[in-house]
């Protein structure tokens, strides 16, 4: 699976630490969990959304990711290195390419998402004219539409991913038999205002945390540092700061004056 991470600052960052220089980097991540599949940065520049997606292993260029984490300065960063799940079956051509890669925009949003949708064709059938935004064969990209479709039809996040919630119940009702629909909904996303991520898994608590090996695969995890709030897979260093996100939760964060602010909700239960 996926590794990703997040970052909302009051002042613009430059992510050479979280990317590459810190002791559990994305890049060290990726070398560790061999997430190399391609690769992608989103970011803000003057209010707007910028994409930089690479379809190679990001361990094979670093110099490239480098120079493109360098030239970086947002107060809203989204990054993603990609292990390709195939829950359709396809040969390894049609998976991998820049299209393929994360993270994705519509409009001025961003998204990156950290597991496999099973029930990839199901699910589709909801997307109505959102179908149009898919571009490749990465059933993230299926979850990033539905979640477009949700957050323009419920004009909310929370209630967007309950909506989501609804339509896999509805998935797994009428339709869909084998196993469960997905094994993470994770996911990391801004509208270029706010921070989001999502926490949301069925699978892997037999897994672990590639680099540390002392979490959940699957557990979010966020560091708020007062002017800046980082969100991961895991954890970038050790610091007795990092919080853990509980199955369900939707964590949400902004820039108010000189503070990073945030809230947590509990999207199930």
């Amino acid at each position: 699976m996926c590794r990703m991470l997040g970052i909302i600052g009051v002042n613009s960052v430059t992510p050479l630490k979280h990317l590459i220089d810190a002791e559990c980097s994305l890049l060290r991540q990726a070398e560790l969990g061999r997430q190399g599949d391609g690769w992608g940065i989103g970011y803000y520049l003057d209010g707007s959304a910028r994409l930089f997606r690479s379809e190679k292993p990001v361990y094979s260029e670093p110099d490239l990711y480098r120079r493109v984490a360098a030239s970086i300065s947002s107060k809203i960063i989204i990054a993603h290195v990609r292990k390709a799940s195939n829950p359709r079956g396809l040969p390894r051509d049609k998976l991998i390419g820049i299209e393929n890669s994360q993270p994705f925009k519509y409009h001025n949003r961003l998204f990156a998402h950290n597991g496999m949708i099973r029930a990839v064709d199901e699910v589709t059938e909801f997307l109505g004219e959102y179908r149009s935004i898919i571009m490749g064969n990465n059933d993230s990209e299926v979850y990033f539409a539905l979640l477009m479709r949700g957050w323009d039809l419920e004009g909310d996040v929370y209630r967007a991913l309950k909506w989501i919630e609804e339509i896999f119940s509805k998935v797994i009702e009428s339709s869909y038999k084998d196993g469960n629909p997905f094994t993470s909904l994770n996911a990391i996303f801004s509208d270029g205002e706010k921070l989001y991520a999502y926490n949301r898994y069925l699978e892997g608590s037999n897994l672990k945390s590639v680099c540390y090996k002392d979490s959940p695969y699957y557990t979010l995890t966020f560091l708020d540092r007062g002017d800046v709030l980082i969100v991961a897979s895991e954890k970038l260093w050790r610091d007795e700061g990092w919080m853990n996100l509980r199955n369900g939760d939707l964590l949400t964060a902004w820039i108010d004056g000189e503070k990073v602010k945030y809230d947590v909700e509990h999207v199930l239960g």
